[in-house]
């Protein structure tokens, strides 16, 4: 594992590949970052040499370094530790646990969902990444039940959001992010193994209901109801290119009631963003390449050099992936591995 290096701190806990620093080994590193479920986590194999062992709660930070420049990777905290005869393995757990343990409610007027997103997170003592705003609510509710995290994913749907953490471990309230990769691969000689697939897609269209009289009677009767809900709704559609059509109905439509939506025009904005989320996945699947520790949700990436006669080529040549999940491994069977899903 020429040109790789690391350092781990958990604790009092410090390993490093470099010489005379830290006063632990680390037998094994396993961080993964994620916008689907409930956060990220990291998983490492710490030799017992007699320094202090990690506890519960500990702050634990990895970086990896490939040979041309080094990332933080995991940023978080013990979640549990595990003896074993000659190893101690810990698990780590990043910000979104917080917010997954956090019971609130609380109303909101006139907020932006950004706005909301934020307060969510400054009381689960998380660190703030990127926030956007998004669109503004003239009342919003949150209500005992669903935890912090389940009411922050509930306002990116509503957005056509992502929330995820970074190596740093700062949460992120974005939108998809467009423009060329990130990153490239060169196939031949980085990429290990892929699995890639194109599905048909179970929703090419969806149409935004939500209630009210704004957009017929004015602001100020946001709160009435109304027989006709046309004037409170909005559509949008994808072709098989995966270009969003706004105001457009698709084969596979799919409906959507929100009440948090009280003009036409919202609901529009809503169908849209949901649309653009839905499109930006063409492809489903993994790829794995030779560590790359700057990766991280919400980057795109592309593979070039794909041979023309490889099933890879006709999927993902001229196409720029998103990262929806990212996991570093590093050991001395595997080496050093990053994993991408999208």
């Amino acid at each position: 594992m020429a040109g790789i290096a690391y350092d781990v701190k958990v604790g009092a806990f410090q390993a490093s590949s470099r010489p005379h620093k830290g006063n632990g080994q680390v037998r094994s590193i396993s961080c993964s970052l994620t916008m689907d479920g409930s956060g990220g986590h990291c998983y490492l194999e710490l030799v017992a040499t007699g320094a202090a062992q990690p506890q519960p709660g500990d702050a634990t930070t990895v970086t990896l370094d490939d040979g041309h420049g080094g990332a933080t990777v995991f940023t978080g905290e013990v979640q549990e530790t595990r003896a074993a005869a000659d190893t101690a393995r810990v698990v780590g757990v990043d910000g979104l646990t917080k917010l997954a343990r956090l019971d609130v409610d609380g109303a909101y007027e006139q907020m932006s969902a950004g706005a909301i997103a934020k307060e969510l997170l400054q009381k689960a003592g998380a660190p703030l990444g990127t926030i956007e705003d998004g669109p503004k609510f003239p009342s919003y509710v949150l209500h005992r039940g669903p935890r912090a995290l389940r009411h922050l994913q509930r306002l990116a749907e509503q957005c056509g959001f992502d929330v995820y953490t970074d190596g740093d471990g700062k949460v992120h309230f974005a939108a998809p992010k467009a423009g060329g990769a990130d990153h490239a691969f060169t196939y031949s000689a980085q990429v290990l193994r892929t699995g890639l697939q194109q599905v048909a897609t179970a929703v090419d269209g969806l149409q935004v209901w939500g209630e009210g009289a704004a957009s017929t009677q004015g602001s100020d009767k946001a709160h009435w109801l109304v027989k006709d809900l046309a004037s409170v709704s909005g559509k949008a559609s994808m072709d098989t290119s995966f270009t969003v059509k706004p105001g457009r109905e698709g084969t596979l439509m799919r409906e959507v009631r929100d009440g948090a939506m009280r003009t036409g025009e919202d609901a529009a904005t809503q169908a849209r963003a949901r649309m653009a989320l839905l499109a930006s996945r063409p492809l489903r699947g993994f790829v794995e390449v030779l560590g790359s520790p700057k990766v991280k949700p919400g980057d795109r990436v592309k593979l070039d050099d794909i041979p023309s006669t490889h099933p890879v080529s006709a999927l993902a040549t001229g196409k720029v992936l998103r990262v929806r999940a990212v996991r570093h491994t590093l050991s001395m069977k595997t080496g050093f591995v990053t994993r991408m899903e999208f």
